[in-house]
């Protein structure tokens, strides 16, 4: 990528575009695995642990509903739940933190 061109080959045909500097989005590394967040925004329709619960990978933590959808969001890691900073009927942002995990070592 030089200047801000990026070249795009469809078929032995290139194609080059322009991208604007202010949509481009800066890497902001790898996400925190004890950080639970919401992918989209939505409504906290029901949490299903308790802080102090132990979890493993795949346990659905709460409901979020989003475009009236109900989507799990779920443990990425085994884990002891530390702390929630959400209630049923609250409404997030995307990216909100909603579960802090105690992961163990």
């Amino acid at each position: 990528m030089e200047n801000n061109l990026d070249k795009l080959i469809i078929d032995d045909t290139e194609y080059v575009t322009e991208v604007p500097e202010h949509s481009r989005k800066p890497y902001e590394g790898v996400p925190d695995p004890s950080e639970i967040k919401a992918f989209i925004p939505g409504i906290i329709v029901e949490i299903k642990v308790s802080e102090g619960d132990s979890i493993e990978t795949g346990t659905v933590l709460l409901l979020l509903d989003a475009m009236k959808m109900h989507n799990e969001v779920c443990s990425g890691k085994n884990g002891i739940i530390g702390k929630i900073h959400v209630s049923a009927g609250d409404s997030v942002q995307k990216n909100q933190l909603l579960i802090n995990l105690i992961i163990p070592e």
